[in-house]
Parts: C-alpha cells; sequence; structure tokens
C-alpha cells in the first residue's frame, strides 16, 4: 500500500498539485506543462512494458523494490530542478519506476489471500494512492501556507524523504513467499482471462478519463470556476480520500457481486463525476471528487482482482502488464489533448467532456465482461487416506 502511494500518489498525481505553481514559476506553458505530463506516462509505460516482458524473470517483489529506488530518485530530481529539461528527467525517472511498483503490486496482494477476499486485498493496496494523494494535497497546502506557491520544490523534496523511508522499508521487510511457476510466462497470459478484451478496452477508456481529470482538476476549477487556490487543493485532497476508501469498498463489492457488475456500475458512476467538473461550483465539486475518488481506485481493484481470478502472481504480473499498456497509451493522450484544448477554447470544459465519453466507453467496455466474474474459492485437496 505505501509502495503505491510512492508510484501514484507522489511520482504522478501529485504533479496536478504543483502544476499552477510550475507553470507560473518555470514552465510558462499549458502545453508544455501537459507534455512534461504526457512524459511522465510515456516512461510509465516502458516500465510497463519491461515488467511484462520480464516477469518470468524478474519476481514481483524485486521489481517493486527496484522501482521504489526509481521513483525516490526521480522525485528528488524534481525537487532540486532548476529548468524544464531536468523537470523532465525527474518525470520520466518517476513515471518509469511508478510502473515497476504499480504493476506486480495486486497480483502480491491478491495471492497473499484466500480467492473469496482477493477483491479486499487487491482494494487495500490500491487505497495507497489515495493515501498518496492525500499526503501530497497536505504537504502543498502547507508549504503555500508557511513558504507561499513559488516554493513547490519544497513538496517534492518532503516526499522523496518519504519515499526514501518507504524504499528502506520495501527492501527489509517486502519479502512475499516464493510462488512456483510451470511453464513460459509470457504477455500473452492475458488471453486466458475470460473477458480479456472487454477488461483491455475498458481500462483504455479509464486511463484516458483519469489522464485529464487528474492532471487538469486543481486547474480548471481556478482558472474557469474562480475556486480559489485552497479551495480548489482541498477538492483535490477529498478525491485523495476517497480513493483510500474506493478500492477497498468497491474490490469487496466485486466480490459479492461480481467483477462485471462492479467494473461497470463504477465506470457509469465516474462518467456523471467527471460531467459535474464543468458545473463549477459547489456542492457539485465535492459530489464529483467523492464519486471520482472512489471510482478511481475502485476500478482498477475489480480489474486486477478479475485478472488474479485466473493467474498466479507472475503471469498476473505479464498480464496486467498488458491492460497498462492500453491504460498507458491512452494517458499519453489525456495531458497533452488536455493542455492544447485548454489554450484552444480558453476553458477546460471541452477536455472534460471527451474524459467523460472514455469513461462511459469503459462502462460500454466492461458491460461485455463474463455476467458473473466474482472469485470463487479453490476446492480444497482431499484428504489423505
Amino acid at each position: 500500500m505505501l509502495s503505491a502511494a510512492v508510484a501514484q500518489g507522489f511520482g504522478r498525481f501529485g504533479y496536478a498539485l504543483l502544476l499552477p505553481a510550475v507553470n507560473a514559476d518555470l514552465v510558462h506553458s499549458y502545453a508544455v506543462a501537459g507534455l512534461l505530463g504526457t512524459l511522465n506516462l510515456t516512461a510509465y509505460l516502458a516500465g510497463t512494458l519491461v515488467v511484462s516482458l520480464t516477469a518470468e524473470r524478474l519476481a514481483p517483489a524485486t521489481s517493486v523494490r527496484a522501482g521504489l529506488l526509481c521513483s525516490t530518485a526521480g522525485v528528488a530530481v524534481l525537487a532540486l530542478a532548476p529548468s524544464v529539461p531536468v523537470l523532465v528527467a525527474g518525470m520520466v525517472l518517476a513515471g518509469f519506476g511508478g510502473a515497476l511498483i504499480w504493476v506486480p503490486a495486486p497480483g502480491i496482494a491478491g495471492a497473499a489471500v484466500p480467492a473469496s477476499r482477493r477483491g479486499l486485498a487487491i482494494g487495500i493496496t490500491g487505497s495507497g494512492v489515495g493515501v498518496g494523494v492525500v499526503a501530497s494535497s497536505a504537504l502543498t497546502a502547507l508549504v503555500h501556507a508557511v513558504a507561499g506557491p513559488s516554493e513547490w520544490r519544497a513538496v517534492w523534496g518532503i516526499e522523496a524523504v518519504l519515499a526514501a523511508l518507504v524504499a528502506l522499508a520495501a527492501l527489509r521487510w517486502l519479502r512475499p513467499p516464493p510462488t512456483p511457476v510451470a511453464g513460459r510466462v509470457r504477455i500473452s497470459a492475458l488471453r486466458a482471462v475470460p473477458g480479456w478484451v472487454g477488461s483491455m478496452l475498458s481500462y483504455g477508456g479509464y486511463g484516458l478519463a483519469i489522464a485529464v481529470y487528474m492532471t487538469f482538476l486543481v486547474t480548471a476549477y481556478q482558472h474557469d470556476a474562480g475556486f480559489a487556490a485552497g479551495h480548489a487543493s482541498a477538492v483535490f485532497a477529498l478525491v485523495g480520500v476517497c480513493i483510500v476508501a474506493g478500492g477497498v469498498l468497491v474490490g469487496r463489492w466485486s466480490d459479492s457481486v461480481g467483477r462485471r457488475a462492479a467494473m461497470t456500475w463504477t465506470y457509469v458512476g465516474m462518467t456523471g463525476a467527471v460531467l459535474l467538473v464543468p458545473v463549477g461550483a459547489e456542492p457539485w465539486a465535492v459530489l464529483s471528487a467523492v464519486v471520482f475518488g472512489l471510482a478511481l481506485s475502485g476500478a482498477p481493484a475489480v480489474l486486477a482482482a478479475h485478472l488474479a481470478d485466473s493467474l498466479d502472481p507472475r503471469r498476473f504480473a505479464a498480464a496486467f502488464g498488458a491492460v497498462t499498456l492500453v491504460f498507458g497509451l491512452a494517458q499519453l493522450v489525456g495531458p497533452q489533448l488536455g493542455g492544447w484544448i485548454a489554450e484552444r477554447t480558453g476553458s477546460f470544459t471541452v477536455a472534460f467532456l471527451v474524459a467523460a465519453g472514455a469513461a462511459l466507453a469503459a462502462a460500454l467496455a466492461s458491460a461485455t465482461l463474463p455476467r458473473r466474474g466474482a472469485a470463487r474459492a479453490v476446492p480444497a485437496a482431499p484428504a489423505a487416506d
């Protein structure tokens, strides 16, 4: 869970909180700021491919530990960045390390519990994303209150220290029992999962939706709706709080009602949450943050549980990496597209309408999964004579 907090809350989504200050102080272009997010995702995509292709040789826990070291280095570089090229280097390191952490992590959690509780266990792991977002939000608000928005480097500096502590903890204590592997482990392991096409397409739509929402939420509320910086950051922090709960609640729900139903309705809720952002007023901003936060961690928890129902941890890493490639390709488009639309139209409304369409497409793709996708407990072995 803490590793997921570093991978996503610090290395990826934390950028959205600092984007206005970074843009005003160093970048001076929303299109370039969006490109920085795209480069982070490109590195994330490359890391995903590495995890998928090396799943047979690289133990999942080893990948997580290596990713933590890489992410820590990336956030430290961001904290010291005096120019845009150095920002690029930090974003690339953080993105690559984040993939090494996130792709195998749910498989480790899913293998640690009985099948009937797999959605819950993976949801708890995913709740670390919310922990990281909440921590980033709190640090940003604290630094802004004490030193002003221009001291954005201090936020990343503190996060680098926290990431280093998590890396040390993982090196010491993240030691799951080895899992025997029968046969070759390939990226094509995904095809053994029922409904794999719908799973892959739904994750792509999800990727585009969250790329726009999480990158431009704070900026959209400040620029379009006139929210104060503290107000916009508080809404973003609420998203993080709900991310903490979403994976646990929706993952556990999927254990009861099935993966298909849980995933489809989660994406329907996400669609509505995205459509509320252009309203630009309360209480709709709060409602959007709550629903989107629950869906953001809930949807991947259900997808990961659906894959883990059919695959061992190493094959899970290969298969989850495969669907994450589609997710990553969609996210490559999101930040750049959102920034380009904002500069062309003068607002973020159209960008959020595109994100809502992507979330709705994810719901339609999820509806093609097998009707009952909840995990079934593995029958006990017969007693010895």
